[in-house]
């Protein structure tokens, strides 16, 4: 399979994840975020389990094993709780907005240690993508919330996290398999987001929880989680992460493509200019349009 069939498997997941943002905003609500996570992840890891036992070999191995379980905690267990804790004090736009800057994160990552070269192309591509992103949601970031900067901020860490794993993860998607991986990486992640629910109490919340709370969870679980990160790693699997984390950019356009279809909320010229440049960015990024941007090209580690 070519790099250009990684992305777009990554293009697919980021479609699927398109909800996920307004779907964990909306369950979140007056509930605790670590158990909002918690339950997003184990409805994804039930599904997957059978495909965990596959992965059980990588024990074998101490290095191995321990990357994979610290590999697995961050993104399956910090991270999930750090993108639901952001959008309590931020709005879904702001939080894309801020998201975005995963790409940039991870190609900085990627080249600091070695595993990508710099191209002047790709970060080109990723600011057109970027810019789009921003400039189709500017029409609607509105004021912002008195304690917004802090989930800004909180959302960024979120997606340093997630850059560290895009690079991180790679070779042992290769190894292990995409599907057997992210199965293991989302149940133990599920694991230890348990224990720190029981830890905190956070599991009272359960009775919290009305009948579109669990419908939203459950779209979140299987959708948002299970389905989205298997297409992920199938993306880190044939493709550069940077490339793969360019993706994410289709995330936010989506969530208002399906705004605009099912809520009959406008879509102006705005949007339309963003589509074409984050459509054009990754594009240039992946080397589909032909240009003289790299007079100097490099390959890749």
């Amino acid at each position: 399979m070519s790099e250009i069939w990684g992305v777009a498997t990554a293009v697919l997941g980021s479609i699927l994840g398109g909800t996920a943002l307004a779907g964990t905003r909306f369950a979140v609500g007056s509930l605790d975020p670590l158990f909002v996570a918690n339950v997003r992840y184990a409805i994804g890891a039930l599904l997957l389990l059978p495909f965990a036992l596959r992965a059980l070999h990588v024990f074998a191995d101490k290095r191995d094993a321990f990357a994979t379980l610290g590999l697995s905690v961050l993104f399956f267990a910090i991270y999930p709780y750090t993108f639901a804790l952001a959008l309590k004090y931020t709005t879904a736009v702001r939080g894309s907005l801020a998201l975005s800057s995963m790409p940039l994160l991870t190609l900085a990552f990627a080249i600091a240690i070695g595993r990508e070269a710099f191209h002047w192309r790709r970060v080109i591509g990723m600011l057109i993508a970027v810019g789009g992103l921003a400039f189709a949601l500017s029409p609607n970031i509105g004021p912002a919330a008195p304690m917004a900067w802090l989930g800004d901020l909180i959302m960024v860490s979120a997606a340093a996290m997630q850059s560290v794993y895009n690079v991180l993860s790679k070779p042992y998607i290769q190894r292990i398999g995409p599907l057997p991986f992210t199965a293991l990486g989302m149940t133990v992640g599920t694991l230890f987001l348990s224990g720190a629910c029981v830890l905190s109490g956070s599991v009272n919340d359960v009775a919290d929880i009305a009948t579109s709370g669990w419908i939203a969870l459950a779209y979140l679980g299987i959708f948002g989680g299970a389905f989205l990160w298997v297409l992920w790693s199938i993306g880190l699997r044939y493709a550069r992460p940077s490339l793969v984390a360019l993706t994410n950019t289709v995330n936010t356009l989506t969530a208002s493509f399906l705004g605009a279809v099912f809520l009959g909320e406008p879509l102006g010229l705005e949007f339309v200019v963003g589509l074409v440049c984050v459509l054009s960015g990754i594009a240039i990024a992946t080397n589909l349009v032909p240009s003289r941007l790299d007079p100097f090209p490099r390959k890749d580690p």
